[in-house]
């Protein structure tokens, strides 16, 4: 790689790792440099970007561009699919929780520092959560046997991953639940609601 290219990239990331613990506001040029392993106050940083804000941008840019579809994180689609509908559910859960923590900066500055900058709010909302919900919609769409049935996967979508995004931004903000309740309990509840509505035949009209 262009080591101009590498730097860049260092420095994305190290930037966006401290705006997700700190916040945008409270952490310094300097501190970036130091943590890219550039010379603290030299202000080599603004070689690759003009402002904090630029960078910024490109951080949550370089995220939202670079970041794996959920689905990836399922791994071998086919060994999955042929996996029973409770075990493919966990999967889907478990994949959702990887991706959430692997996005731990991004979700964390969407929390406490993007509402100061609308334009990159309603980029992460039309990229990251509205594409992850229909993703999510079809592929439990998918699973449902009645699939003809006038069911709004999106929107089931949208209350599961929901919920499994509070409880990862809970468990964020306070090291562990403050219900106690565990990761693998969670995730088992997700799942038997997701299971009840697949195998449950719709009311009839």
């Amino acid at each position: 790689m262009d080591p101009q290219r590498h730097t860049r990239d260092r420095i994305l990331t190290e930037a966006m790792r401290l705006f997700g613990e700190q916040g945008f506001k409270a952490t310094s040029i300097a501190e970036i440099e130091a943590a890219a392993g550039l010379s603290p106050g030299s202000g080599s940083l603004y070689r690759h970007f003009k402002s904090k804000t630029e960078l910024l941008r490109e951080g949550v840019r370089h995220q939202l561009d670079s970041g794996a579809e959920l689905l990836d994180y399922l791994g071998d689609t086919e060994a999955v699919a042929a996996l029973p509908l409770r075990e493919r559910l966990t999967k889907l859960v478990t994949a959702g929780f990887a991706r959430l923590e692997a996005e731990r900066d991004l979700n964390r500055l969407v929390v406490n520092d993007l509402g100061k900058f609308p334009e990159l709010m309603d980029r992460v909302g039309a990229e990251e959560m509205r594409r992850v919900a229909i993703a999510t919609g079809a592929w439990l769409a998918a699973q449902d046997p009645g699939s003809d049935r006038d069911r709004d996967w999106t929107a089931i979508a949208l209350v599961l991953t929901s919920a499994a995004a509070n409880y990862w931004q809970l468990r964020d903000v306070f090291g562990t639940h403050p219900t106690g309740v565990s990761e693998a309990d969670f995730i088992a509840a997700v799942v038997e609601l997701a299971y009840t509505l697949i195998v449950t035949p719709g009311a009839e009209q």
